[in-house]
């Protein structure tokens, strides 16, 4: 006699499984696609971004961060531009005290050659070479980040990220050039400055002789002086450029990044209202759905 087999665990749930009817799957499929809608929505509110992975565009995705990473390398560039800029107005300060100096320096020797005492050319002598001094050291201070254009140095300025346009400028050394050069000059005892071909201090032809050739070494240096903050200010004008050149670069990759990745929140909220809405909707004629079904409980 065959027994009959004991239902097993499996037959129990498959019996009691819950079957859907088609129009309650259908309404249940478009909630869920609601809901997913929902989310993205909420997502792009919150982060501002309709692109915020290689998931949602990858095309988008990478070209915005190809160009935000460009933006990214010029704003550094834009740095080193701007600290160009400051080194060139340095060295322009600096030139700028050295020919006030100086023309002091000639004021100086022009009082000393009109003046018909030993003692007084000695105190010209006295005050030019104060002055002179003072040429060598603002022309040792004009330095700013460890460059300075009046102490011989080079400064190199990078336009693009590639390193390819840039620019380079050598600096003077203000602080050891002589007499043979035609800049300021450096006497025997290696004071750096203008320097008097012998001493002042006879009220005589050898003295005249002297403080003459004093002060047509400090017309040299005047005219070498501004003939230099012309060349400066040259560079700096092109560095000036090629920031302001650079600003505009930057804030067009980065709207460019930006046209490609922001979500427009106006949009969003719009979307999001109506998704809300639908999903009320979906709601109700879910529960529709459920009460066709209920009706054949009203058979028993």
């Amino acid at each position: 006699m065959r027994h009959r087999r004991a239902p097993s665990r499996k037959d129990t749930i498959m019996a009691s499984a819950i079957s859907l009817s088609t129009a309650m799957r259908s309404n249940l499929l478009s909630l869920q696609n609601t809901q997913d809608g929902i989310t993205l929505t909420q997502n792009r509110l919150a982060t501002g971004l309709k692109v915020s992975s290689a998931l949602d565009n990858p095309r988008s995705f990478f070209q915005a961060s190809s160009m935000n990473n460009r933006a990214s390398d010029l704003a550094r560039l834009q740095d080193s531009m701007g600290l160009a800029i400051k080194t060139f107005e340095a060295a322009d300060k600096g030139i700028k005290a050295m020919t006030k100096l100086a023309e002091n320096m000639a004021a100086v020797a022009k009082s000393a050659l009109d003046s018909t005492t030993v003692t007084a050319r000695t105190d010209f002598q006295t005050q030019f070479e104060e002055l002179r001094k003072q040429m060598a050291a603002v022309a040792a201070d004009s330095g700013i980040n460890g460059i300075n254009l009046l102490g011989g140095d080079t400064l190199t300025t990078e336009f693009d990220e590639k390193g390819t346009n840039k620019q380079t400028v050598a600096g003077k050394d203000y602080r050891s050039f002589n007499a043979t050069t035609a800049y300021v000059a450096t006497d025997t005892a290696g004071v750096v400055g203008v320097t008097q071909a012998t001493t002042w201090t006879t009220v005589d032809a050898t003295g005249d002789t002297a403080i003459k050739a004093s002060a047509d070494l400090v017309k040299k240096a005047i005219t070498t002086l501004r003939d230099q903050a012309a060349v400066f200010g040259s560079n700096l004008t092109v560095v000036k450029v090629r920031e302001d050149f650079t600003k505009e670069m930057i804030n067009t990759l980065k709207g460019a990044a930006d046209g490609l990745t922001l979500a427009d929140q106006n949009e969003e909220a719009a979307n999001l209202l109506a998704l809300q809405t639908r999903q009320q909707l979906g709601v109700q004629a879910l529960s529709l759905a459920n009460q066709s079904q209920q009706g054949i409980l009203r058979l028993f």
